[in-house]
């Protein structure tokens, strides 16, 4: 029987020890702006907890446990709401495959996002090439 396999472009990324992987669907032209729609809210998340920072430290002693406890409370929520972010995009318990059982910070979705970006640039580079092929020079302007 014939058949056909379309490479849709989907990378398997292993992301931990136990063998455990996302997937980057570079065939599904939704995903690299649902990638950077995550990145835009992430950085919609950090400008929302400024203000709140500021509010908190303004209520609390300098040094005090009440402003480390309400500070780090922040911090924690902050981090859940990127979490869940990063789950929505690359799949459920994303964040515990590539994390742990942690709530990460900033510093690990940042070596996190920085280690995904070669696949970006290894997809352009890719689709620049294929598309090539199409240009108006190759066509005939047509």
């Amino acid at each position: 029987m014939a058949g056909i396999r379309v490479n849709t472009g989907a990378k398997r990324i292993e992301v931990n020890d136990n063998g455990d992987y996302i997937t980057l669907n570079f065939g599904d032209q939704s995903f690299p702006d649902r990638f950077f729609t995550t990145m835009d809210k992430i950085q919609e998340f950090a400008k929302e907890a400024d203000p709140q920072e500021k509010e908190i430290r303004a209520q609390h002693e300098a040094g005090s446990e009440s402003l480390n406890r309400a500070l780090f409370a922040l911090y924690k929520d902050v981090h859940l709401r990127i979490s869940a972010e990063v789950d929505h995009l690359f799949g459920p318990d994303t964040c515990k495959k590539v994390f742990g059982d942690i709530v990460p910070g900033i510093e690990l979705f940042d070596d996190f996002f920085t280690q995904l970006m070669p696949y970006f640039e290894e997809f352009s580079k890719e689709r620049a090439q294929r598309m090539s092929k199409y240009s108006a020079d190759r066509m005939g302007n047509v």
